[in-house]
């Protein structure tokens, strides 16, 4: 049976189109794992062949069928492409500023071609090893991407996904509801910095922020006492959004309203081990108006607010079985349809809270883990966006931004308003500063990632 693509894969295709127009590498993301020691090269490679001739589905590119819907066409293990890793030595006393540089040039590298959908990046310094892993988002969402890290062999994953070529009153109706949302999110214009287009080969950049299990605790409390129990994605947007909108005020970007599509995973939690590959994920989209983010009780309130109604009108439900009709359209043509509704713009921002991570073993390959951050490419537009993950209790912060559209005096403001909110500013995690040696505070648990 046919794997085809949904109608949500079929937007990240569209919007990997759109990335490559403008830079070099496509809709990518990286996932790093910290690593207490040096990770043995040699094992790493023979570990990961050996775990990927499993999955033959890694070796695959997308089709139209007959019927004219996408499908993800795979090949055989025979003609599986190269495994893409690449090593870095740097010198023991590297600051994280020089490791991130070094993991920023690997999710900026583009694929080798068009069926290389992973590629590994190992940054040795001294007692300490990153393993970046970057995934192409066409083939994985990011939690089937941590839970494809430490998948179980004897796991059944499920590949199936019909045509969806029926039930077209249905997605009509839902197409109707989505299209009155953007008409409404279009009421105003979109607040969002320029786009530099000087240049075809721009690549991202990277700022981070973690905090360790003490400073995550107190946030997530913090959270709790001023958006309510179980908000901290809410709080964490409201922050985000604080922390942009004095750049934006500083810059005289004052006309239009914020527009944020929030990305939310749609599976169980108990399937994401097996629903592994592709996208399982939909969005809400939320507006801020101005004098709003003035306020930031009155920012939450007004996000916690359009998540209720959007939740109540199953609008991420309505945006999944919508996005199935959009299948018909060249990726060029969606591409252009994207923007019209917001008038050449697809948001201010992106953000996303993507929870406790799915890969749940404090160890890969017998290598203690201190900490498992992301770093996006992200939509361009708008070339922006902030993105919450957790590892083991730790909360980290990663700002993905295209060079050249920030400032560093900006980007260090957004950095602090968001440690000043989080609680940072004064105790702040060496290990994951903009300078500083590596101080790793290891967790001392067993149990085994990927053998």
């Amino acid at each position: 049976m046919k794997r085809y693509l949904s109608g949500i894969d079929w937007i990240i295709h569209t919007i990997d189109y759109m990335i490559i127009k403008k830079t070099a590498a496509g809709n990518t993301f990286q996932i790093v794992l910290q690593l207490e020691g040096s990770l043995d090269e040699t094992a790493l490679r023979q570990t990961l062949n050996k775990f990927i001739e499993k999955f033959p589905v890694v070796n695959g590119k997308p089709m139209r069928d007959y019927n004219l819907a996408p499908y993800w066409k795979i090949y055989s293990r025979r003609k599986m492409p190269p495994l893409n890793i690449r090593v870095y030595h740097l010198a023991d006393n590297a600051t994280f500023s020089k490791v991130l540089s070094t993991l920023e040039h690997g999710i900026n590298r583009p694929f080798n071609n068009v069926r290389e959908h992973l590629a590994f990046h190992l940054v040795h310094t001294g007692k300490t090893s990153f393993l970046g892993v970057v995934f192409d988002h066409c083939l994985f969402d990011v939690r089937g991407a941590e839970a494809f890290l430490n998948m179980d062999y004897s796991r059944g994953i499920s590949f199936a996904e019909p045509a969806h070529l029926s039930q077209w009153k249905e997605k009509f109706e839902a197409g109707k509801r989505v299209n009155r949302k953007l008409l409404q999110l279009s009421e105003n214009k979109v607040r969002a910095l320029p786009l530099d287009s000087s240049s075809n080969k721009q690549i991202f950049k990277f700022r981070t922020i973690s905090l360790d299990k003490r400073q995550t605790s107190a946030i997530i409390e913090t959270a709790y006492n001023k958006a309510g129990y179980l908000m901290l994605m809410p709080y964490a947007l409201a922050i985000s959004i604080e922390a942009l909108h004095g750049i934006f005020l500083k810059r005289g970007i004052r006309a239009g309203d914020y527009i944020i599509p929030v990305s939310i995973d749609t599976r169980p939690v108990e399937k994401v081990h097996q629903e592994v590959f592709f996208n399982h994920m939909s969005f809400f989209l939320l507006r801020v108006k101005a004098n709003e983010a003035d306020s930031f009780s009155v920012l939450l309130q007004s996000i916690k607010q359009q998540i209720y109604d959007q939740i109540k009108a199953d609008l991420p439900g309505d945006i999944e079985k919508a996005s199935l009709l959009m299948r018909i359209a060249p990726l060029p043509v969606l591409g252009y349809l994207m923007r019209l509704p917001l008038k050449g713009q697809i948001a201010s921002f992106c953000f996303s809270y993507i929870g406790e991570a799915a890969y749940a073993s404090p160890v890969f390959m017998e290598k203690k883990i201190h900490n498992i951050f992301h770093m996006p490419r992200v939509p361009i537009p708008p070339g922006l966006g902030i993105f919450f993950n957790q590892f083991q209790g730790k909360l980290n912060v990663v700002i993905s931004y295209l060079d050249g559209m920030l400032e560093d005096d900006e980007i260090d403001t957004i950095v602090h308003t968001l440690q000043s909110r989080l609680g940072v500013l004064t105790h702040p995690v060496p290990l994951l500063g903009r300078e500083g040696t590596f101080a790793p505070s290891l967790s001392r648990e067993g149990g085994r990632g990927m053998s």
